[in-house]
């Protein structure tokens, strides 16, 4: 993938960071891209261009199923809801993200439009919007931790932030029933989110719990760059580049071996990337000697055993 296609900014009116809306990691991806290719003097919205293959790397997805996985993502996009509230006229506005999306497989092309209703919160913005690296997001492997991020990042020049519980689940868009328990709530999203933040990009996040009758009703932010955090975004873009091909090159490999698509990625997803690669050339060196009579239990067994092909080299092993 072209390095551009990861660098530049994504620029967004408040009301739109603090809007309403649920989306998968891949469609809010999706939308972010989009939002960078947005220029400062545009004055409506144009029809983006994005090439499939590009889109497929920088979503990570698999070559063999990565069109109907594509045409998932912005289906959903044309249907799924945002809605955005006027806080002082109590107006609210309902709108679906895309109105538009043409594929074009022979060409290798997709053509997509935002939906002309969202002009005002994207489109000539000379005052109270949100400014973030794209390379930054796609760093970030939760949708929360995405949603965390922009709501922090737009208070970035106060440096803290107040939001209460409730406003804080509907901004993220999870409904009544989920992460019901505040301990549950914490522990998979605040948590979870405060430590990618804190790890991936150029800020570091924290908070403070705020209490009545020993029941927490908000939490109180902080937001602070980081004084030793110097990458640019066309380096980000570079290192997120490599790590995208290195994943899908993991896959295929493990496709090799007889694991399904969903169980190369679970596999991915659980273990260190380069434990992975360790253990697929301990496997690859016992085949190449005729060691291994079930390659497929071997690289199992490989990966949960962190086995490491300096260690197997001159070493007989019993196939598994």
């Amino acid at each position: 993938m072209i390095v551009e296609k990861i660098s530049g900014y994504v620029v967004q009116s408040n009301k739109l960071v603090e809007a309403h809306y649920r989306l998968g990691l891949q469609e809010k991806r999706l939308i972010l891209w989009l939002t960078k290719e947005i220029g400062k003097d545009d004055t409506d919205f144009k029809k983006y261009h994005l090439k499939i293959s590009d889109f497929a790397e920088m979503m990570g997805l698999n070559q063999k199923t990565q069109y109907k996985e594509m045409r998932k993502i912005t289906k959903s996009l044309t249907t799924r809801s945002i809605e955005i509230e006027n806080t002082e006229t109590n107006a609210i506005m309902q709108m679906a993200w895309l109105c538009f999306a043409h594929w074009e497989p022979k060409k290798g092309m997709c053509h997509l439009e935002f939906h002309p209703q969202l002009k005002p919160y994207l489109l000539q913005l000379k005052g109270q919007f949100t400014k973030i690296g794209f390379a930054d997001f796609l760093d970030l492997k939760s949708v929360y931790s995405i949603r965390v991020f922009e709501l922090m990042a737009q208070y970035e020049n106060l440096g803290k932030r107040y939001i209460n519980i409730p406003d804080l689940r509907s901004w993220l868009g999870l409904n009544k029933e989920e992460y019901f328990f505040y301990a549950n709530f914490k522990q998979r999203i605040i948590e979870r989110a405060k430590a990618e933040i804190n790890a991936k990009t150029e800020y570091e996040i924290d908070y403070t719990e705020t209490k009545e009758n020993r029941k927490v009703v908000g939490l109180e932010w902080t937001i602070k760059k980081k004084t030793h955090f110097e990458k640019s975004q066309e380096g980000k873009a570079r290192i997120i580049q490599k790590e995208l091909r290195s994943g899908n090159a993991v896959i295929q490999q493990l496709l090799e071996y007889g694991f399904t698509i969903p169980h190369s990625r679970k596999i991915v997803k659980s273990n260190d990337h380069e434990a992975l690669v360790n253990a697929i050339k301990s496997v690859d060196i016992q085949v190449e000697r005729g060691r291994a009579k079930n390659p497929k239990a071997m690289l199992i067994k490989a990966i949960q055993e962190k086995w490491h092909p300096e260690k197997f080299v001159d070493r007989k092993i019993k196939s598994s």
